[in-house]
Parts: structure tokens; C-alpha cells; sequence
């Protein structure tokens, strides 16, 4: 793991020093001690709190300085504020978790089975210490295929609303779904990865591996350990490309690093490492690990060195912690790139690609959408 350290960006050093807070590694109040100390007005501090907001991670922030009794090292007006957020997000889970169980519960009478995704699995089987550190923006389900239109009208039956979205005809999810007395919405999906990327993971697979519970009466389902550690690093660097556009998502790693650590003699590595490999997406593989081994010292995979093109893109993603606007300008150049090969994956839409590049207007057309574009 990368030590905290000062260097010459305020925000790196907040970035870094969230890591060391959320990290496995043994630390002593001396380690926090950084300068301005606890006073309010300490701009290290408030960075703090600024990028805990954008990762959606002060809860857990909250609850490690808990955990670790070094609370006090805080300034009192952000141990306050990150204390609050703490509070608020437990509420919130706790609500999460009772309409978890309803809409299980409701799919049940239809002898369907849902099986719970990321945030929603953690929270339904007690990954994290505390629940309330795993802040959600909605429930992950997934159903199998057959069972959709069904699960739909079923919804739709008992109260609940199709959110008003504009679908990619080959999207992963089937629909978002709302209701008026919801805590957050219902993200159904049929496949969890992108259509390119369905030969890592089906969604039939992962409702035929996933493990079953039943709490209550109520019927569920969660993939096994080595499919969520699949769909977390899916998720990230496939589905989002983070490698390529340089996020470190710390909410997904932390997610990764509890994983790792709670359920370590569950997980077939040899069987990750194979799907990666078989699939050629071993580069966002080995970026993950190697970003997961800098930032929280979680260390996976044996023997694992990473190379220099990983290493470059993990310094990149450092760099643009500092510096959005380069970030920003870089998600612009690479998302055509990405954009353009997740349609260039279809032989439809090549074939129909092609048929356009022969038309002047497609060209004229294209042609204007840039300039306004960079205006």
C-alpha cells in the first residue's frame, strides 16, 4: 500500500489519507496527525470531507475513525458532520433493507426468485461491520430472462412505477422501476455486464450460481462470493471503464477490499484469473488489483506484478485527482473510443456503420454535432 504521505496536491494528500483511514494496515493516532491539526478550518480537512461526499464514502469514513477510536482526531465540526452523515445513511439502509425484503416478497408470488447485486447483496448478508457504511442509490436486481415481462407486470400490479428512461435497445437493464413511498428506485436487470461484455458473465449465470436464503418466509438470492467479486471489478472497469477514464471509485473498492476479507476462502481466484484471461479483459483485472493493493493494501492474487502500462494508468488516475479538468478532457476523447467499439461489437450495427459512411449527408451531419460540441 502506498504510505500517506504530503505531497505537493492538497487533494491527493485527501485522497491518500481517506485511504490509509479505510486501509487494513494497523495505524496509531500519530499516523493521522497532519498539519493545521483539528482546527475547522484545516483545508486538508476539508478536502476530506469534500471527496468523502463524492465517493459516497463519509459514512464509512465516519465508522473507521469509530472503529479505530480516532475519532477525536478529527476537528470537532467535521467528526460532527461525518458523525451525522453516519446516522443518516443507517436510517436510510435500514429502510433499504425492509423494502429489500418486500419487493423479494412480491416477486415471490410470482415463484420468482430475485437475486440482489452490490450494494443490496453487502447489506442483506452483513458484509460490512456496520450497515450503515455502504451508502446506495438503489436496489440491483436481477431475473432471469423468461421471467421479465412478468416481473414487470407484477410491479406495475402492486404499485410500482416504470421510471421515464430512454433505453439502449441491447441495455443491460430491463427497466427502473419507482413508487411514492420508496426509499430508492429498483434497477431490474436481466444481465449485469454490457452486451460486449456477456462473455464474462451471464445473467443466467449468475442466477444459476447465486446462494439462496430465505429470511422470514421470503425467498432471495446473492451470487457467491467469486461472482460478486466478478460484478465488482466488471462493473468498474469494464461496464464504467474506469481504467481508461482514470476514476478511482472508492466506494467500489471498499466494497472489493470487505469482500476479500470477509469471505477470502470463498472466492476461486484461479476461476477469476481464467474468465479475465479466456475474455481478454486482463487488463482491467490487473489494474483493479494493483489500484486495490495501492490504496488499501488488500494484496489477492500471488506473484501478481503488475505491468507498465497498469502502472501508468493508476499514476494517471492519481494525477487527474488534482487536476478534473485533464479528467474531464480525457472522458470526452476516450468515450468515443468507447462508444464506437461498444457499437462496433454488433455486426448490425457495423454493417450499418459502414452503409452510412457511404452518405455524404451522414457525414455532414456528424460533422455539425462536432462543432457544436466543442464550442
Amino acid at each position: 500500500m502506498r504510505p500517506f504521505q504530503k505531497t505537493r496536491n492538497i487533494r491527493t494528500d485527501a485522497f491518500l489519507f481517506i485511504c490509509k483511514i479505510l486501509s487494513s494496515d494497523d495505524i496509531t493516532q500519530s499516523d493521522l496527525q497532519i498539519p493545521g491539526g483539528k482546527d475547522d478550518g484545516n483545508p486538508l480537512w476539508t478536502e476530506v470531507v469534500n471527496i468523502s461526499m463524492d465517493q459516497l464514502m463519509a459514512p464509512a469514513v465516519a465508522h473507521r475513525l469509530h472503529q479505530r477510536t480516532l475519532s477525536d482526531q478529527a476537528p470537532p465540526l467535521i467528526q460532527r458532520y461525518l458523525d451525522a452523515m453516519l446516522r443518516l445513511n443507517r436510517s436510510r439502509n435500514e429502510r433499504l433493507q425492509h423494502e429489500a425484503m418486500e419487493i423479494a416478497a412480491i416477486l415471490n408470488e410470482i415463484d420468482v426468485v430475485p437475486v440482489f447485486l452490490k450494494g443490496a447483496a453487502g447489506l442483506l448478508t452483513g458484509l460490512h461491520d456496520d450497515p450503515a457504511v455502504r451508502v446506495m442509490s438503489d436496489l440491483d436486481i436481477v431475473v432471469p430472462t423468461e421471467c421479465s415481462n412478468q416481473c414487470r407486470k407484477h410491479l406495475v400490479a402492486r404499485g410500482y412505477e416504470r421510471a421515464p428512461t430512454l433505453p439502449h435497445p441491447r441495455q443491460k437493464g430491463i427497466d427502473t422501476y419507482v413508487r411514492a413511498s420508496s426509499t430508492a428506485p429498483i434497477d431490474l436487470h436481466h444481465e449485469v455486464m454490457e452486451y460486449q461484455y456477456q462473455n464474462l458473465l451471464s445473467g443466467a449465470q449468475i442466477c444459476a450460481e447465486s446462494v439462496a436464503h430465505i429470511r422470514d418466509g421470503i425467498r432471495f438470492a446473492v451470487p457467491s462470493p467469486t461472482l460478486q467479486i466478478i460484478i465488482n471489478i466488471g462493473q468498474s472497469q469494464l461496464n464504467d471503464h474506469a481504467c481508461w477514464y482514470g476514476n478511482l471509485a472508492l466506494r467500489t473498492i471498499n466494497d472489493f477490499a470487505c469482500l476479500t476479507r470477509v469471505m477470502h476462502d470463498q472466492i476461486d481466484w484461479q476461476m477469476i484469473e481464467s474468465k479475465f484471461a479466456q475474455t481478454g479483459h486482463t487488463l482491467a483485472l490487473d489494474f483493479y488489483c494493483h489500484a486495490v493493493h495501492q490504496m488499501l493494501g488488500v494484496a489477492v492474487r500471488d506473484n501478481f506484478k503488475p505491468g507498465p502500462l497498469v502502472r501508468f494508468l493508476y499514476w494517471r488516475a492519481l494525477y487527474f485527482i488534482d487536476y478534473p479538468a485533464l479528467q474531464r478532457a480525457n472522458y470526452r476523447i476516450v468515450r468515443v473510443f468507447m462508444l464506437l467499439r461498444q457499437e462496433l461489437s454488433s455486426r448490425e450495427t457495423l454493417v450499418r456503420l459502414l452503409r452510412n459512411m457511404g452518405d455524404a449527408h451522414w457525414w455532414h451531419r456528424h460533422l455539425e454535432i462536432f462543432r457544436k460540441g466543442i464550442r
